[in-house]
């Protein structure tokens, strides 16, 4: 600022600009704390230990977590509904947080045994591997002299074939790929995967922008994509038919998930109105903390941190390590037992979900966000039967305890989902015109555009006038264009209509100075 223009605020009167551009979004509101204490006391304790640890958020914390647990529990057992259909406790996780807020190390800490786990498999592979091509070099060898005994074949020679190769029997099967998790996978990648793979697998990433932004959730395979895990969270099988691959059928499968995204990632991933359609967003369990960036100053861990982090591996290996439940016949597909919820249980669900479809009427609190609510009672009982797993692996039902600390935990998730939608996150329409404002400020180089200039030149998703019209009403009514009267030359066109003046970013103090 030059000596005179300071001469000018001291000697002239200063106009506060009445006409500043609101934001587009609401202030986000804090989130509600994760109830900690509705988790069993062992995984409390190592929620608490990694925030110890690695002071990253609580609620990031709980997510890795929950996460690593759903994984090593989800293969063992199934739910029964109180409707009578059996459904996997397979869940999907989604944190949004800030660059720098250790999404990385919070992951790399909950999943240790996880890795330490591949690490065995991978080493027991290369053994099977061996002795597998070894077994196949037999069987090929003893498949062919069958074949060539028989020079002359008739029915009687036939007949004779046909009963050495059932006594041969079938090729032998190859040993399991040993893969537990994957970052980004596409949805053919991941099916092909099952196929020879352990029947239970993870999809976690620390950057999921890897996996939102990757050719998997491209334009033209997103659909296909969010519907394929959709129908995994359901516990269908998946079927595949294509021409080079041929028909795939993919049953007694299960997959978890946990993708950390940053905000302006989470935010064009949850505001795409096509995976809202598809139903995908209500099968997330979606957390987005405040930060801790600027308070992680260095510390002594706690020894209890210590012994937590160790009780939580022991378990973890303990669990991973037990041989998952195989449908008789089968290398990998698996037949999970199936658990009930306990009678005062049970009364405490059915109160819940009826409370929760009160909320979903006009004008409640929850028609907001009805897909998920929709989905908040199940929710509820996967969360509740995986804490119950990860206490005990052998449990048979539910106890109303579990059902509680699902319910609490649940209750958390509905609280974000409506903070988020709240604030605008979700709104396509927002994001929309969120995209339209960078392109005005930062590529069109203009002070006035008009309509015609917007959906003709700026976004391919404007490219109509209605949506145009829409979106800049938008823009409109929040100061950042202002119509103007009268016609105007604009890029050697006379538009007489439909013109507007870009506001832009004032000084921070939003003053004008008078000339």
């Amino acid at each position: 600022m030059t000596e005179q223009q300071v001469k000018d605020i001291i000697t002239n009167p200063i106009e506060i600009d009445k006409e500043s551009p609101e934001p587009l979004r609401k202030p986000l509101q804090p989130p509600t704390e994760f109830p900690i204490d509705s988790l069993p006391p062992i995984l409390k304790e190592a929620v608490l230990a990694l925030h110890d640890k690695i002071q990253a958020p609580i609620a990031l914390c709980a997510q890795s977590v929950l996460a690593a647990v759903n994984l090593a529990v989800q293969g063992h057992i199934n739910i029964m509904m109180p409707f009578g259909e059996t459904k996997p406790i397979s869940c999907y996780f989604l944190t949004i947080a800030e660059s720098g807020e250790r999404k990385t190390s919070c992951d790399n800490a909950a999943l240790k045994e996880v890795k330490d786990y591949e690490e065995e498999l991978r080493k027991q592979y290369n053994i099977d591997l061996q002795a597998w091509e070894n077994d196949c070099t037999a069987w090929q060898k003893m498949h062919d002299l069958i074949l060539k005994e028989q020079k002359n074949v008739n029915i009687t020679s036939k007949s004779i074939i046909a009963e050495k190769l059932n006594k041969l029997g079938a090729k032998p099967s190859s040993p399991l790929v040993p893969i537990t998790v994957c970052p980004e996978p596409t949805i053919e990648g991941l099916c092909k995967l099952m196929i020879v793979s352990r029947p239970s697998l993870g999809i976690f990433s620390s950057e999921g922008g890897q996996f939102v932004g990757g050719y998997g959730m491209s334009a033209d395979n997103k659909i296909r994509t969010a519907a394929a895990l959709s129908e995994m969270w359901d516990g269908e099988a998946i079927k595949r038919v294509r021409g080079g691959d041929g028909t795939i059928i993919l049953a007694g499968k299960r997959l978890s998930m946990h993708l950390m995204v940053q905000p302006n990632i989470g935010a064009n991933f949850l505001s795409d109105i096509s995976l809202k359609d598809q139903g995908l967003f209500s099968r997330l369990l979606i957390s987005y903390p405040s930060t801790t960036i600027g308070t992680r100053f260095q510390h002594e861990i706690k020894s209890e941190s210590v012994e937590a982090l160790d009780r939580f591996n022991k378990r973890m290996g303990g669990i991973l390590r037990l041989p998952l439940p195989i449908k008789d016949g089968c290398t990998n597909e698996l037949k999970p037992r199936i658990i009930h919820m306990a009678d005062e249980a049970l009364n405490t669900y059915k109160d819940f979900s009826d409370h929760i479809e009160k909320e979903l009427a006009p004008s409640k609190s929850f028609e907001s966000i009805k897909g998920f609510a929709n989905k908040l009672p199940e929710h509820a009982y996967r969360i509740a039967a995986e804490l119950a797993a990860f206490d005990n692996i052998s449990v048979e039902e539910v106890e109303d305890d579990y059902m509680k600390m699902g319910i609490e935990i649940a209750m958390y998730y509905s609280e974000e989902a409506l903070r988020l939608f709240n604030n605008g996150l979700t709104d396509p329409t927002i994001l929309l015109a969120e995209k339209l404002l960078d392109w005005l400020h930062n590529k069109w180089g203009e002070e006035y555009i008009s309509l015609p200039n917007i959906y003709q030149k700026s976004l391919n998703a404007i490219s109509t006038k209605s949506v145009a019209s829409k979106i800049v009403a938008i823009l409109e009514d929040h100061g950042w264009l202002k119509r103007q009267p009268e016609a105007m030359l604009i890029k050697e066109t006379m538009r007489k209509k439909d013109v507007f003046k870009i506001i832009k970013n004032l000084d921070t103090h939003n003053i004008k100075i008078r000339e």
